[in-house]
């Protein structure tokens, strides 16, 4: 039977190792690359400690765990730094949204102040055109009696 086992290098995965077509340099993929590899080495182990139906793949090299492990805390330390980077997120998104709301607030007071003074100010506009009316009406027209409504 065959070993279809694919070969593990001795070295960790590097950050800045230079990957193959079509693989991504994603959060996800930095934390999964070194799960893959101490995966790969640990069943290279476990193959090379069955009982051999042929020739056994050699054991990995116990600098190919402490690299594996060195890539794992690597990669833990990225996701507790990813962690804290999405709390601060989360916390400018929630100040983002009360400072919105209360914007929305002072937009909505602009308002009703805005059409308040319009219709002070159509009023005060009537009422100037009656006073205007009222002064050339009474020197054209002595004698007539203007009643204001107010």
């Amino acid at each position: 039977m065959a070993n279809n086992l694919p070969t593990v290098p001795s070295h960790p995965l590097q950050r800045d190792q230079t990957r193959g077509p079509g693989t991504s340099n994603s959060t996800t993929q930095q934390l999964l690359d070194p799960l893959n590899y101490l995966n790969s080495i640990a069943q290279q182990l476990l193959h090379s400690l069955s009982p051999p139906h042929n020739k056994p793949p050699p054991p990995p090299t116990v600098t190919a765990f402490a690299d594996a492990d060195a890539a794992l805390a690597a990669a833990v330390q990225l996701a507790r730094l990813h962690q804290r980077k999405q709390q601060r997120i989360e916390a400018l998104k929630s100040d983002v949204l009360a400072l919105e709301d209360s914007w929305r607030t002072v937009i909505m007071r602009l308002e009703e102040g805005r059409r308040e003074l319009e219709a002070i100010i159509s009023e005060g506009d009537v009422r100037l055109a009656a006073i205007e009316q009222a002064k050339s009406g009474t020197q054209s027209h002595r004698g007539l009696c203007f009643c204001w409504v107010t």
